[in-house]
């Protein structure tokens, strides 16, 4: 899953970064997150690879 932060905690998004939260998701800021969902069609499938 990709998502941005938590409700209510986008404003210390940089501090966010600095830590793996997400429980093996991936995070981006809010602003990111707004850019990734503009530019990709519901249903596109995501692959992660490490």
């Amino acid at each position: 899953m990709i998502h941005g932060q938590p409700n209510g905690f986008g404003w210390w998004g940089w501090l966010l970064q600095l830590v793996d939260w997400t429980d093996g998701c991936i995070a981006v800021t809010d602003s990111d997150m707004d850019e990734i969902w503009a530019m990709v069609a519901d249903g596109t499938p995501i692959e992660i690879e490490q």
